[in-house]
C-alpha cells in the first residue's frame, strides 16, 4: 500500500509512537510518505530516523520564506480558485467553497508542498491528531488528495482544540466516511459526545516495541537510595511540579531519594526555580532531552517511573503515555494518576500504583505505600510486562492497523 502519514512535527523526540508505527509499516513492505509542518527543531533524533532514511520520504509544508509569504499566498489563491472551480461540483463530493480553504494557510501550504513533491494519490491517508484530520479531509474533499482517511485522536485534540474552535469543529469530519481511531476508550466516549458516529470509531492504542525494552526490574534494598525517573515535555499536563513536591516530602521524612527528570519545554525555568526554592539541587536533576536509546540506559537504573499527569487549566490531557508502557515493559514500578486513559494501562496495586490528580500529599503517600510493599514488586513487575505485551505491543497493534487499512480498500 501507498500510505501518507500526516503529522504536525516530524521527527519529534517525544512522539516515538508515531515513529514506531511508521517503521512497522515500512517493515511490512508498505511505502510510507510523511507530510509534516516542520521538524521539532531538536538536533537529536532517534536512530530509526536515519536507519530508515525517513527524512528522504518526508515532505514539509511550512512556509520557509516569511518575507515572500504574501506572494506565495497570492499564487495559492489563484491555484486553489481554479482548482475549486473544477472540483466543487463533482458528483458525490460536497460543495467546496474556496473561501473555506483560503482562510486556512496550512491548507495552502500543503497544496504547494504536495504539488512540488508531485504526489497526491495514496491508498491510505493516516492523520495523527484531529486538526490534521480536518486538514486532510478538506484536501480530500477538494480533490487535492486521494485516499481512504484514518484519523488518530490522542488527547488535546478532543479538549483544548475543541474549546478553542467550538463543539462543532469536527462536524464535517464526522459526517465523512473517515475512520476515527481514538487511542483509548476514554477518548472514544469523548468522540461520541462530540457527535462522531460510533460505527466509524475503532479504539486503537499506541504501543511500543517491547523487544527494545529488556525486562530488568530493579528491587531496592531496605536502606538503598530510591531512584525515580520522569520523562516528559515540561508542560502543565505532565504534573512534574507535583512530582517534585512529593519527592520533597519523602526526603523530609528521611527517605533517601534521587529524582531524575528527562525532557524540556516551556516550564523549565519554573521547575528549576521550584527545585532551588525547595533546596533539592542535590536530589532532583534535570537531564535534558535524550534519544530512546539513551533513555533506555537511564531507565535501567531507576526503581520507580513517576508520571503524575493532570488535566491542564486549558483542558489539555494525556492519551495513554508511552513512557508508562516502556517502564512497565522493563519491569519498573510505574506510579501515575487516575487521568485520561491511564487506568486502561495501569491497574492500581496490580501493575503499578495510581493516585488522584493535583495532590502532592496523596502522591507522596502512594510512593511511600509502594516502598512499603517492596515484597510485591516482583509480581507487579511481571504483570506489568504481561499487560504491555498483551495490549500495547507495537507489532500486534501495527498488524491490526494494517488489517484495518487493507479492509477499508476492499470493495
Amino acid at each position: 500500500m501507498d500510505i501518507l502519514v500526516i503529522a504536525g512535527e516530524f521527527p519529534k523526540l517525544s512522539q516515538t509512537f508515531i515513529l514506531n508505527q511508521i517503521t512497522g509499516l515500512i517493515d511490512a513492505g508498505h511505502r510510507v510518505t510523511v507530510l509534516a509542518k516542520k521538524s521539532d527543531g531538536n538536533a537529536r533524533v532517534h536512530e530509526a530516523v536515519a536507519q530508515y532514511r525517513l527524512l528522504d520520504h518526508t515532505v514539509y509544508y511550512h512556509a520557509r520564506e516569511p518575507e515572500q509569504k504574501w506572494k506565495k499566498t497570492a499564487l495559492y489563491l489563484i491555484h486553489l480558485a481554479r482548482f475549486t472551480a473544477r472540483t466543487s461540483l463533482r458528483p458525490g463530493r460536497p460543495d467546496i467553497h474556496f473561501s473555506d480553504i483560503a482562510r486556512q494557510p496550512n491548507l495552502m501550504y500543503m497544496v504547494r508542498a504536495l504539488k512540488k513533491a508531485d504526489t497526491r494519490k495514496f491508498d491510505i491517508i493516516h492523520a495523527h491528531f484531529g486538526p490534521n484530520g480536518l486538514l486532510a479531509q478538506h484536501l480530500i474533499d477538494s480533490g487535492v488528495l486521494e485516499g481512504k482517511l484514518f484519523v488518530t485522536f490522542h488527547g488535546y485534540d478532543m479538549l483544548r482544540f475543541v474549546r478553542q474552535k467550538g463543539e462543532n469543529v469536527y462536524s464535517k469530519l464526522f459526517r465523512s466516511d473517515a475512520v476515527l481511531l481514538p487511542i483509548s476508550e476514554f477518548w472514544k466516549k469523548r468522540c461520541i459526545n462530540l457527535g462522531a458516529p460510533p460505527a466509524n470509531i475503532r479504539v486503537h492504542h499506541m504501543g511500543i516495541d517491547t523487544e527494545k525494552f529488556d525486562f530488568c526490574p530493579l528491587f531496592p534494598h531496605e536502606n538503598e537510595t530510591i531512584k525515580m525517573l520522569t520523562v516528559a515535555r515540561f508542560v502543565e499536563k505532565k504534573g512534574i511540579a507535583y512530582g517534585i513536591a512529593a519527592v520533597d516530602r519523602l526526603i523530609r521524612e528521611g527517605i533517601s531519594v534521587e529524582y531524575w527528570i528527562v525532557g524540556g519545554g516551556p516550564l523549565e525555568g519554573r521547575l528549576k526555580q521550584e527545585i532551588k526554592e525547595r533546596g533539592l539541587g542535590s536530589a532532583v536533576r534535570l537531564l535534558g532531552w535524550k534519544t530512546q536509546e539513551e533513555l533506555v540506559e537511564i531507565m535501567k537504573q531507576a526503581h520507580i517511573v513517576l508520571l503524575p499527569s493532570v488535566t491542564a487549566r486549558d483542558g489539555d490531557m494525556e492519551g495513554i503515555p508511552v513512557l508508562l508502557m516502556e517502564a512497565m515493559a522493563m519491569g519498573k514500578i510505574a506510579v501515575s494518576t487516575y487521568h485520561s486513559g491511564i487506568p486502561e494501562l495501569i491497574r492500581d496495586k496490580e501493575t503499578g500504583f495510581l493516585t488522584e490528580e493535583r495532590d502532592a500529599g496523596k502522591l507522596a503517600l502512594v510512593l511511600r505505600e509502594a516502598l512499603e510493599k517492596r515484597a510485591s514488586w516482583p509480581m507487579i513487575a511481571r504483570r506489568a510486562r504481561e499487560t504491555v505485551e498483551e495490549s500495547f505491543h507495537i507489532e500486534k497493534l501495527n498488524r491490526r492497523l494494517m488489517d484495518m487499512f487493507e479492509g477499508s480498500l476492499k470493495p
